[in-house]
């Protein structure tokens, strides 16, 4: 997601020209700070919607600007489906990709992959039983072959780049990026202003 034309830079330009530098510093501030607010307010937002830890959520973004723009990227790898609080009853697993809404997936199994050292207890699912996957729900890789000779296949979830692409998210994070962009220059402009 990319947000140019940060609409307080062009509407406080005659403000910012009266500054020594011609507020080249404080628009560089003002950057940082939104480089630095904006990943958190996109990590909040879809946090509201999906199960999975902001830890991970926050891992997946980064944040790059220059003096016009900036620019949130998220990482498009699919989650394993165990970080949705997934959980294993008498018909499968049972996973809470959007929270409020639980979702069974027969046949699956939570176990350690056999060649996963370290890896941790997994979503898994013998490959002739994925007839139907729920809809957020994905194949990320064969990770084994049980013992009669089926692949093993790992389960996953949404990247965080497709929850960051969900409608209207996009709309509410720039607003939230000219908002803060222009609080920050407003602010910065002032204490430049006032010598503090």
């Amino acid at each position: 997601m990319r947000i140019e034309n940060l609409s307080a830079l062009t509407r406080g330009k005659e403000r910012l020209d009266r500054l020594r530098d011609g507020g080249a510093k404080v628009i560089g501030r003002a950057i940082g700070t939104l480089k630095r607010r904006l990943p958190a307010q996109a990590k909040r937002e879809i946090g509201k919607q999906y199960a999975l830890p902001s830890r991970q959520i926050g891992s997946r973004l980064r944040c790059k600007g220059d003096s016009t723009s900036v620019t949130l990227t998220a990482l498009g790898r699919a989650q394993a489906l165990i970080n949705f609080k997934a959980r294993q009853n008498g018909t499968g697993v049972v996973v809470q990709i959007e929270k409020g809404a639980s979702v069974t997936i027969p046949h699956a199994f939570i176990r350690v992959p056999a060649n996963g050292r370290g890896a941790g207890p997994q979503v898994l699912i013998r490959s002739g039983a994925m007839d139907s996957l729920p809809g957020k729900v994905v194949d990320i890789a064969v990770v084994s072959h049980n013992r009669h000779g089926y692949p093993i296949v790992l389960l996953g979830g949404p990247a965080v780049a497709d929850m960051l692409r969900d409608p209207g998210r996009e709309d509410r994070l720039s607003d939230f990026a000219q908002a803060t962009f222009a609080a920050e220059v407003d602010r910065l402009a002032e204490v430049a202003r006032n010598g503090r």
